[in-house]
């Protein structure tokens, strides 16, 4: 019995330390941009409350603004680190997602946060302000069930996308809500993945523009999701201009393939109301998330969603992007039949 207990006791210490080596050598072989703290204390992981749609309104207010150039782009490494960083977070190694951030000098404060309207505890990625690198706010719901992430690229460009982003999360228990830290038109430089060039550039993706560059923290936490849960339904909100050849909501997998959580949602928002319709290759709409490179990701492109486009998408369909016109988005009310919608569609198990 002696024998059985020291040899626990040493490889309990064997794991913890190689924890932390690998800790150690990642942030020793990343970068820094960021000045690095040598003096970082042990995590300590703060707790607070308050309410989350003051959150979003806050992040709303201080993203990135429009041609600032003040997205930063990031490295390879920090990339690394981020997908580290929610590895460890859904792992309920917090200690360690703590470290990552303190070690790199990442910009964040993590956060265990309890919402005062849904009484429930999230874990919250929270840049600080001023905000040096545009990279995003998240939140993470390490107990619910629901498979439902709800993804914002576009936050002030398309208009309330962001609170009707976050009141969805709430009402549906979602897993996660991704809110990017910039405006889509924050830097001016082309994003390098495939787009249809305009010789316009205000009809161009740069560099800031989340759903059309994978070289971002937005993407980065989207891939590890999918990595970690493969059954990660992601829906992305957009907004769009009213068109006469488009819907109220218009829908897209990433590929002309309709899905069977496609056609669910789609039922479940014309029970509620919604005028909709799903990319297949035929509708007139022309917004159709084919360059979308967390839809290509998800959607079985898992080496260069950068570059190359999918023809399918597998079911029963993990990727959900939906345009929506400004009537059904303008305030609380508008956006209500929405998130009705996808409480019917993905309704917490």
């Amino acid at each position: 019995m002696k024998l059985l207990l020291l040899a626990f006791n040493q490889w309990h210490f064997f794991a913890e330390n190689m924890r932390k080596v690998v800790i150690y050598l990642l942030s020793f072989g990343l970068f820094l941009t960021f000045s690095i703290d040598s003096e970082a204390q042990a995590p300590n992981i703060k707790k607070s409350s308050g309410r989350l749609t003051e959150k979003v309104e806050k992040a709303s207010k201080n993203i990135v603004r429009r041609n600032s150039n003040g997205f930063r782009v990031p490295t390879a490494g920090q990339l690394k680190a981020w997908q580290f960083i929610v590895e460890s977070i859904f792992k309920n190694r917090l200690d360690d997602a703590e470290q990552m951030i303190k070690q790199l000098s990442f910009p964040y404060e993590m956060s265990l946060f309890t919402d005062k309207d849904s009484k429930r505890e999230y874990v919250l990625l929270e840049e600080e302000i001023p905000l040096q690198a545009g990279w995003g706010f998240y939140v993470f719901d390490l107990q619910t069930k629901n498979d439902l992430v709800l993804e914002i690229p576009h936050p002030v460009f398309d208009g309330n996308t962001e609170f009707q982003g976050i009141d969805a999360f709430l009402q549906t228990g979602a897993r996660a809500f991704l809110l990017a830290g910039a405006h889509r038109r924050a830097n001016t430089q082309d994003t390098p993945c495939t787009q249809p060039k305009s010789s316009d550039p205000d009809a161009n993706y740069p560099v800031s523009d989340v759903a059309h560059a994978v070289a971002t923290p937005f993407h980065t936490v989207h891939e590890t999701l999918v990595k970690l849960m493969s059954t990660t339904i992601a829906v992305q909100l957009h907004g769009m201009t009213e068109r006469d050849i488009c819907p109220n909501a218009f829908m897209s997998n990433g590929s002309k393939t309709v899905t069977t959580n496609s056609k669910r949602l789609l039922d479940c928002l014309s029970k509620n109301g919604v005028e909709s319709e799903i990319y297949d290759g035929n509708t007139t709409c022309p917004l159709n998330a084919l360059s979308n490179v967390q839809g290509r990701f998800s959607n079985g492109e898992t080496e260069n969603p950068c570059q190359k486009t999918v023809k399918t998408s597998p079911e029963p369909g993990n990727f959900i992007h939906i345009e929506q016109e400004t009537s059904v988005r303008k305030d609380k009310k508008s956006w209500q039949p929405v998130i009705e919608a996808l409480k019917c569609a993905f309704p917490q198990n």
